[in-house]
This record gives C-alpha cells, structure tokens and sequence, in this order.
C-alpha cells in the first residue's frame, strides 16, 4: 500500500514537471517570435538607449554640461557615454550667450539672449542623424532654458522614429 502512494506520487510530480517544461517551451518560443528586431532602414533613425558622446560645444564654454543636465531634466532614453569609441552618436555644436545691455535693462526685461545649435552623428554611418536650433529671447534662465529646448526636440525626433518604425 505505501509503495503505491510512493508510485502515484512520484508518476504525479513526473507529470506536472513534464507539462511546466513544455507549457515553458511554448512561452520562450512566443517570445522569440515576439522579438523580431525590425532593422530601420532611415539613416537617421535613432533608437532609444542609444549610447552617445557629447563633445564641446563651441562657442560657450560648459555648455555640454547644461546639454547632458537637459536630457536627464528631459527624460531622454540616451546613455551619455564619457569615451567616444563607445559612443553610437555624437553630439557637436556651437552655442553662444548675450547679457542684456544698459537699453535692454532700462526698456525692456533686463533678460538675457540666448542660442545654440547641435548636430547628432552616427559616428557609425558618418550621417548626421538630427539637427536643431533654438534661440530664446529674454530667457529667464538663459543657457540652461536653451538646452532643454534641445534636449525635448531630440527626445521628439527620438519619439517620431519609434512610432514610424512600429507602424
């Protein structure tokens, strides 16, 4: 009598093991099937959690600094990478900042002037993936109100490609 229990206990957990195996095969091949990588086929798409090399900015020194501070204020799915050979992307440009003269100060809001322009390479393909500009007039915070302005149209250019690719 207890070497029957022993048996159909054992032939019961032989069971289940076998069906929990193949209910985890048919799991695992759904999800490969799932995860086709769709390759894009526009140079100047830019995937998220792109790895990317911020070089210096011409024109304003630290600017690169108010840039990286944007996407992470910004929520931009990039890494910012400190070596350039690890970088998928590079981002280059030029910015420049202008205080408020004695008119502007007297006459109108006292604020300064601001610009900045980036260009996004793919350091694989040599295309420039994404440009913009931005030029804040009486900003409050200056350097800092223009590189959040770039950091969101990079994000939305990021946000356009996604869609387009999972359409």
């Amino acid at each position: 009598m207890r070497v029957s229990k022993v048996l159909l206990l054992l032939l019961s957990l032989l069971f289940i093991t076998s069906q929990a195996q193949e209910r985890v095969r048919i799991i695992a091949a759904s999800i490969s099937d799932n995860q086709k990588v769709m390759r894009p086929t526009d140079p100047t798409y830019i995937p998220l959690g792109s790895r990317v090399y911020v070089a210096d900015i011409n024109g304003l020194p630290g600017f690169e600094n108010n840039l990286v501070a944007a996407f992470q204020k910004k929520q931009v799915n990039l890494i910012v990478v400190a070596d350039r050979s690890q970088a998928d992307f590079e981002i280059n440009g030029y910015a420049q900042s202008e205080k408020a003269g004695w008119a502007k100060i007297i006459f109108g809001s006292g604020r300064p002037e601001s610009e900045a322009s980036i260009q996004m390479v793919n350091l694989r393909t040599a295309v420039v993936a994404f440009a913009v500009a931005s030029y804040k007039v009486d900003s409050y915070n200056g350097n800092k109100s223009t590189a959040e302005h770039l950091a969101k149209n990079v994000r939305q250019k990021m946000e356009r490609d996604e869609k387009r690719l999972h359409k």
